[in-house]
């Protein structure tokens, strides 16, 4: 090995080691700098006694903390004074304990001792199927204002279909018809909130009101099958398409949190120039083409589906209207003369381009949608939608597709 191998191989080892050594502490210069700023930050707020952004502070140094930033004694009393002002009365124990555990000073061990003797500590757990009054409510209120404001935080708690895990001033308690009593420095244990004579809970949609839909749709009728290009079916229009709106109009009902029901109708159109075998038709010195126009309304029965801000639905869909093309195509073009052709008569294949055919349609089919929340209306959501789908008449396919946006009633859950 050459004599200068080794310090080349010591020299890129440190180097190495050196490189992977700066992100750690860059990173740990940040954290100690964030800590600094929002410590700064939280002691000017609790001069002015606003308890709540000081609690918001020191929930960013307790993710620090978690981040390997150490809270002095000064954060740590801040954050217990911030619990205590605010009523959480859970929040200020653990603290105060945490506290007890750094430096046991007479203050913070008193603290600590009149929580134990004025709470006891309770988890109330709701079944599903319970649908009454979730208060938990004291029999003999308290008269102390923190001892208020934790039965209040609790009770907040509950309300968002939440159970319940943390201290109660000491009495006795009832929730709906299930009661238990809190023991100074005790825990009560699990207490069990279950349906009882009466209290099943009552259905309740996860949302339900009108939904709109309007936006652009392209829309196309397919070449003709087998049965629309025999002599049953009689002179038939060329393949066609174009651009026209879409909107709809209905009720979307959820069954559950995340499935429910819709029910839509509404008006679709379509304009698009005169074409055949896949070419514009340029007017004839004898004829003026004119294009081709769709109206038709239709019915959409839907199940919904929802997940935070995707929503989806697909369901089957019945279409009625009528229109006007330009172009003839199927079995009696190529058979004018054909005894079921008697209205086709002298078209000649010459003419087929310039035939103006109107009727109406009826068309069976399927129809999805995904959609996409992005505002907040009142108690409607916004959300841009896809939409597409296709339907026959038995001759011929019509699939089409739609960008549009969406106003729908909001999640109760959101």
């Amino acid at each position: 090995m050459s004599r200068y191998a080794t310090p080349v191989l010591m020299l890129l080892v440190t180097a190495l080691g050196s490189s992977a050594l700066v992100p750690h502490a860059y990173a740990g210069e940040v954290e100690k700098a964030e800590h600094v700023r929002v410590s700064e930050e939280m002691r000017k707020l609790a001069q002015r006694n606003a308890w709540s952004a000081v609690e918001a502070q020191f929930q960013k140094l307790i993710v620090l903390q978690s981040s390997g930033e150490v809270l002095t004694m000064q954060e740590l009393t801040l954050g217990i004074q911030a619990a205590q002002n605010l009523g959480d009365i859970t929040a200020a124990r653990s603290r105060l304990s945490q506290a007890v555990r750094i430096d046991a000073t007479p203050e913070f061990v008193q603290q600590l001792a009149d929580i134990d003797a004025n709470y006891g500590h309770v988890k109330i757990a709701y079944d599903q199927r319970y649908g009454a009054d979730r208060t938990i409510v004291a029999k003999v209120p308290p008269f102390a204002p923190d001892q208020r404001a934790s039965i209040a935080i609790a009770n907040n708690i509950v309300a968002a279909e939440q159970d319940y895990d943390g201290l109660l001033p000491t009495g006795d308690y009832s929730v709906g018809t299930h009661e238990f009593t809190i023991a100074a420095g005790k825990d009560t244990g699990s207490v069990t909130v279950s349906p009882g004579s009466g209290e099943s809970k009552a259905f309740e949609f996860a949302w339900v009101g009108p939904r709109a839909t309007v936006g652009v749709a392209v829309l196309t009728a397919g070449a003709l099958n087998s049965a629309g290009s025999s002599a049953d079916a009689g002179l038939q229009a060329t393949s066609f398409g174009g651009l026209g709106a879409r909107l709809g109009v209905g009720v979307d009902m959820g069954l559950t949190r995340h499935v429910g029901l819709l029910a839509e109708v509404g008006y679709h159109d379509l304009f698009g120039a005169a074409r055949y075998d896949g070419e514009v038709t340029e007017s004839a010195d004898s004829t003026a083409v004119k294009g081709n126009s769709i109206h038709m309304g239709y019915g959409w029965l839907a199940a919904s589906f929802r997940f935070g801000k995707l929503w989806a639905a697909a369901g089957p869909i019945w279409g009625i209207g009528g229109g006007s093309v330009t172009g003839a195509d199927g079995y009696c073009v190529a058979n004018p003369s054909d005894a079921s052709c008697v209205d086709s008569a002298g078209l000649g294949e010459q003419n087929a381009p310039y035939q103006r055919l109107s009727g109406r349609i009826m068309a069976g089919g399927g129809a999805a949608s995904v959609s996409y929340a992005l505002f907040d209306a009142g108690s409607f959501s916004g959300a841009a939608t896809l939409e597409g789908g296709a339907q026959t008449d038995s001759y011929r396919l019509y699939p089409w597709g739609q960008v549009a946006l969406t106003l729908a009633p909001q999640s109760k859950s959101d």
